[in-house]
C-alpha cells in the first residue's frame, strides 16, 4: 500500500485531506506534533529574551508565533474534516 495510503479504497475516490495518513498515523497528528514544537520554541524565546540569557529581536518572536499560528490553524483545520466530513 506505501508509505502514504488512505484509510479506504483509494481506487474509487480521492482520498478526503482530513482521513489522509503517512506510516498509518492520520496527517492532523503530525501537524500537531509540529504546532507544539513550534510553541516551545516560541516560548523559550520569549523566556530567553525576558530573563536576559540571549538577545533575539522581538520581530523573530513574533514571527514565530505566526509559524505557531499558521500550524496550528492547518491542524485545526485538518481535525475538523477528519471528524466532521
Amino acid at each position: 500500500a506505501g508509505i502514504i495510503s488512505p484509510p479506504f479504497n483509494s481506487s474509487v475516490m480521492i482520498p478526503p485531506l482530513g482521513h489522509l495518513e503517512i506510516g498509518g498515523l492520520p496527517i492532523a497528528l503530525y501537524f500537531g506534533i509540529i504546532t507544539f514544537v513550534c510553541l516551545v520554541i516560541t516560548a523559550t524565546m520569549g523566556i530567553l529574551v525576558l530573563k536576559g540569557l540571549y538577545h533575539i529581536p522581538f520581530k523573530w518572536h513574533v514571527r514565530m508565533a505566526a509559524v505557531t499560528f499558521l500550524f496550528a490553524f492547518i491542524h485545526i483545520t485538518l481535525v475538523i474534516l477528519q471528524f466532521f466530513f
